[in-house]
């Protein structure tokens, strides 16, 4: 009976021994994979670190910013862009006028609450001794005249967003249809149509960045136009301050979202996350954001 006695004793000590010693492989496990994960956004640190040479608050010396820019001037860059369209001026005059359609179908249509008080007006003439066929007939020739004359249409928000999505299938078509005519192919307009607009989500998301980025432009250009409606810029110091306040928060925006549009036109490529276009788009304009801003202003 004493070696069963013991026997239990034992497995009851060891049954307590690997209870007490889960809590440390916990720990073990816990301790690793923290490490590892320190070390991988170190390691992203060093990474970023080491493709943008800037620093803040340092003075960055030319030999670590000093970038090629192999683009064209301004005036040989605007010829073979004119030369480009020109080329294939078919195929951008039907996206234009599709597109333009498109804008008079979505932007012409008549609202519920207009719709809703004609069938009720013709229904009450119709009580009062006018056919179903006549019903049926004024109610469409007041859709028509409604949609071609432009009153009773749909409310500012329905307008807006299709005037967004407009922009930017139109935006997607463009650089699907460029992108295509510098690879050497001989694209439709239909297929720059249907075959760009995958990635409208992340479009959208780089959209939302460039608000973003540009909040701090339009805040200047509202808070100068109340004070200029108010009288406050009556006296030159105050003006020439504002003034130059207002235009140095709008420059420093347009400069931080000159990556952004590049962004946009690499979210493009098949496959491409928003995040990590953004992130290619800044490795690109490192060093040469000034010309590329410049290049942007004199296109616009």
């Amino acid at each position: 009976m004493t070696t069963k006695k013991s026997k239990k004793q034992i497995n009851k000590e060891k049954s307590v021994k690997t209870q007490s010693k889960k809590p440390a492989s916990k720990k073990k496990k816990f301790w690793p994979r923290f490490k590892r994960d320190f070390s991988k956004l170190s390691q992203r640190r060093q990474n970023f670190l080491a493709r943008r040479p800037h620093r803040s608050f340092r003075l960055t010396k030319r030999r670590d910013y000093r970038r090629d820019l192999n683009i064209s001037g301004y005036w040989s860059l605007t010829g073979e862009s004119w030369r480009l369209i020109w080329r294939h001026k078919k195929t951008f005059l039907a996206l234009i006028a599709i597109l333009s359609l498109l804008t008079v179908v979505l932007s012409n249509v008549m609202s519920q609450d207009t719709y809703q008080q004609l069938r009720d007006t013709l229904y009450k003439a119709e009580e009062g001794g006018i056919g179903g066929i006549y019903t049926t007939i004024g109610l469409f020739s007041g859709v028509v005249v409604s949609y071609f004359s432009g009153s009773g249409t749909a409310g500012g928000n329905i307008q807006q967003a299709a005037g967004i999505f407009l922009g930017l299938l139109a935006w997607l078509s463009s650089v699907w249809l460029v992108r295509a005519i510098l690879a050497g192919e001989k694209p439709k307009m239909r297929d720059g149509l249907y075959n760009s607009g995958a990635p409208i989500i992340p479009m959208i998301i780089i959209v939302g960045v460039l608000l973003l980025q540009l909040i701090p432009a339009a805040v200047a250009i509202i808070v100068y136009s109340a004070l200029d409606a108010s009288g406050v810029l009556s006296q030159t110091p105050i003006l020439m301050a504002s003034g130059g306040a207002a235009i140095l928060i709008v420059t420093m925006s347009v400069y931080w979202a000159t990556s952004t549009i590049f962004a946009m036109i690499i979210v493009t490529l098949p496959g491409m996350y928003p995040f990590r276009a953004l992130r290619l788009a800044g490795d690109i304009v490192t060093g040469r954001r000034v010309r590329v801003l410049l290049r942007l202003a004199w296109a616009v």
